[in-house]
């Protein structure tokens, strides 16, 4: 973390210190600080993995000019570092963070395009008297910032800006709680607090100590983009991408390990680093006996083919109420995704073991996944051949085309409405009737802002807003589960190589949308290495809607049913009760948004009350 003031009568926060060990678990190897004694302070924790020596500590600076804190990893650092040492740059250790420093004095901004990595950083320039803060391309590792008249303070984690003195008084945003309520996260660059944001993927905010703030981005995937890789080519294209990343990930000087699922994408992550020449491979999956649920059986059948060291541990409900304030304590901002139970728990395994785990997520996103959200509207854009036609046609299909989750297609105004409401919570008649008063979308929020209707524009959108929005989550809930037991978990399919191929490859070589089939290239690709393989993905969950009929009833009635407001929001009680009871009598499955609610109830009392 770090802080940089806008004048120097305003008095150092006396709390500095407290402040970095909040990040104890996402850096228990070594602690550092340094501050240029006017402007700038910087903290840092540090995860050990590449040049476990002390020279490779953070804060790094250089010349006592320059300083940097980074947290993550960049891949392609050994390239980087021999183009730099071509231009007559000594490098003093043999890992990555060093390179960061060196290409930030070189090359200014313009380094952050060229590195392949997950990464948050900050960068000092004394002698300017700015501060470069920046996150990677698709936002794997979480970076936050408060703006006040005071100046400028960055994390990894908001509780550390919770803590911090400038955050005191600071009244909650009530856009960001919205979009909480409704979406289950708060996305970047919103964040709970008034004049707190989140960083964006692929962005970054300069700031200087007399005031001036800068924002821009180096990357954006793309939201439409002319294919160029089809069939076959497309098969090879990714495959190659996929292995080179694999192998680039790969480098460590401690343990490392990959999770696997019954799926496609992370037994593919296994394949490929198995075939770089990791044959003690340790895999590591969770299951719960609840065959809705449970992967167990087909992750085993992908480990005896590739011959991986396969450690399952089982979860069960009783070990809800075990992990629920862990699941509070891993999850420093609001977070909903009630998928971080097993991801706690499958990560607390895997650290018995490495320090650096090998991931799947990104597959779906990239390579159109998700039939059962894509599939509806796809087949309703094939039906119309203008936007007149959608129009003049939306308020029939209901007697033609439901989609598989529930919704239906017409009565929206647009695509982009209607998938807004697949990925809400809960609709804003049925929040209005919980509460007094409700936040309003933020007019700004594009995530769904589409018109669009023909059929090539529209799935080239699904992904896109997939990427830009739900991935967001999922890395979210996975670099909290993992960090809270200081576990590095690398992400090679969203690998700078493998967002550049995706982008170029057709989505109809992707998914077989009358068979309901996605991510073609990926099932070519693990075809090389098993010979099994699974059709059906089951998903990475807990059954919280029989948690909220058994062991998180009496929870959820202390906590949320027995109060008069939530952060800020009065509730209306007697209509929560009923809906409450009408899941707990079995009328209806409301627990993602009741889960939703009991998460901000628990996290506010944790965070905001203290």
């Amino acid at each position: 973390m770090g802080e940089l003031q806008f004048q120097t009568s305003v008095a150092p926060t006396g709390n500095f210190d407290q402040l970095i060990e909040l990040m104890t678990r996402r850096g228990p190897d070594d602690h550092g600080f340094w501050s240029d004694d006017l402007y700038c302070r910087l903290g840092f924790r540090r995860l050990a993995v590449i040049d476990l020596s002390r020279d490779a500590n953070q804060p790094m600076v250089v010349d006592g000019r320059f300083a940097l804190v980074f947290n993550g990893e960049l891949y392609n650092f050994r390239e980087l570092r021999s183009e730099l040492e071509s231009q007559g740059v000594n490098f003093k250790t043999a890992g990555d963070a060093e390179v960061v420093l060196q290409a930030l004095i070189r090359w200014g901004k313009d380094a952050l395009n060229r590195f392949n990595g997950m990464f948050a950083l900050g960068f000092y320039d004394v002698h300017e008297q700015s501060l470069l803060l920046a996150r990677d391309p698709v936002g794997i590792k979480p970076l936050y910032a408060l703006i006040s008249r005071d100046g400028v303070v960055f994390a990894s984690q908001y509780d550390q800006i919770l803590a911090h003195p400038w955050s005191e008084r600071r009244q909650v945003s009530t856009e960001a709680l919205g979009l909480y309520l409704r979406l289950g996260y708060i996305p970047a660059p919103y964040a709970l607090l008034e004049h707190t944001l989140m960083i964006e993927p692929g962005c970054w905010l300069e700031a200087t100590a007399g005031g001036r703030l800068r924002k821009g981005r180096y990357f954006r995937f793309p939201v439409y983009q002319q294919a160029d890789l089809q069939g076959d080519e497309a098969y090879e294209a990714v495959d190659a991408a996929v292995t080179s990343a694999v192998r680039r990930q790969m480098v460590s000087d401690v343990p490392l390990g990959t999770f696997l699922s019954g799926g496609i994408d992370s037994p593919l992550v296994a394949a490929k680093a198995v075939a770089a020449g990791n044959g003690q491979l340790k895999a590591f999956t969770i299951g719960n006996g609840d065959n809705t649920l449970d992967e167990t059986d087909a992750a085993g059948n992908y480990a005896r083919e590739l011959g991986l060291n396969h450690l399952i541990e089982d979860y069960t409900a009783d070990k809800a109420l075990t992990w629920l304030d862990k699941v509070i304590d891993a999850c420093n901002e609001p977070l909903a995704d009630y998928s971080i139970f097993p991801t706690m728990l499958v990560s607390c395994l895997a650290r018995r073991d490495v320090t650096v785990m090998l991931s799947g997520d990104g597959g779906d996103e990239l390579f159109w996944g998700y039939t059962q959200r894509f599939g509806p509207v796809l087949d309703l854009a094939t039906s119309f051949r203008s936007p007149r036609w959608w129009r003049a046609g939306r308020r029939g299909i209901s007697r033609l085309s439901r989609s598989e989750n529930g919704h239906q297609l017409p009565g929206w105004p647009t695509i982009g409405d209607w998938y807004r409401g697949i990925h809400s919570r809960i609709s804003d008649r049925t929040l209005a009737n919980m509460f007094t008063t409700i936040p309003a979308w933020p007019e700004e929020f594009d995530l769904f802002r589409y018109s669009g209707w023909k059929q090539d524009d529209t799935a080239q959108w699904l992904r896109w807003n997939e990427l830009t929005g739900h991935l967001t989550r999922v890395l979210l809930k996975v670099d909290r589960a993992s960090m809270y037991h200081s576990l590095e978990v690398r992400v090679p399919l969203l690998d700078r190589e493998v967002l550049d191929v995706a982008a170029r490859v057709d989505w109809q070589s992707c998914l077989d949308l009358a068979g309901r089939t996605g991510k073609l290239p990926l099932r070519s690709a693990l075809a090389r290495h098993v010979d099994f393989q699974s059709m059906d993905k089951l998903g990475f969950s807990v059954p919280m809607d029989e948690w909220l009929r058994g062991p998180l009833v009496p929870v959820f009635r202390d906590v949320v049913l027995g109060r008069m407001e939530i952060v800020g929001l009065p509730i209306r009680r007697a209509n929560l009760e009923t809906y409450f009871t009408e899941h707990v009598e079995g009328q209806a499955d409301h627990s993602r948004w009741l889960w939703t609610l009991l998460f901000l109830a628990l996290w506010s009392d944790r965070y905001l009350e203290r």
